[in-house]
């Protein structure tokens, strides 16, 4: 019983936690690297408001994709239009030169708050280990609120 208290309760969280970032219209990103130590480190977690490239200026911290596909999550150097999107050139706090690829983009995700520390938090929830884990749990959270239990005989509960 403590154990569905807890699934159920964890289950509460998940639920207020999507709400407010559905309204709020931010995305949380668990930062992989130091790169953008002090500002921003591997310990924390990230709320993003995706925002028009236009809208971006020196100074802020935003998270792109590069050329292969990954996020990169660094300080806005230098805003240049480019045809019809904006040419950003970014550099990582810890890094003495910015990056050697600029980002042509139309959209960018903005760092609206960095909360220290909870990253650890959300880390483990990433990949499929999570995903394999949390459907064993739902999985048997589901047995135990949905399967009929059988009465044993010879026990207190079978006899009344």
């Amino acid at each position: 019983m403590t154990l569905l208290n807890v699934g159920a309760a964890l289950g509460v969280l998940c639920l207020v936690s999507a709400a407010v970032c559905g309204l709020m219209k931010v995305t949380p990103i668990v930062l992989r690297s130091d790169s953008m130590a002090p500002a921003v480190s591997t310990s924390d977690l990230v709320l993003v408001k995706k925002v028009s490239a236009g809208d971006v200026s020196k100074g802020d911290i935003v998270s792109v994709n590069d050329r292969q596909g990954r996020r990169v999550t660094h300080r806005v150097v230098a805003v240049e239009p480019y045809g019809s999107s904006i040419r950003l050139t970014l550099k990582a706090d810890a890094n003495p030169a910015p990056d050697a690829e600029t980002y042509d983009v139309t959209e960018v995700r903005r760092v609206v708050v960095a909360l220290p520390w909870l990253g650890w938090l959300f880390a483990p929830a990433d990949g499929l280990l999570a995903l394999v884990v949390g459907g064993v749990f739902i999985g048997c959270l589901v047995i135990v609120a949905f399967v009929p239990r059988r009465r044993l005989r010879g026990t207190r509960r079978a006899e009344s």
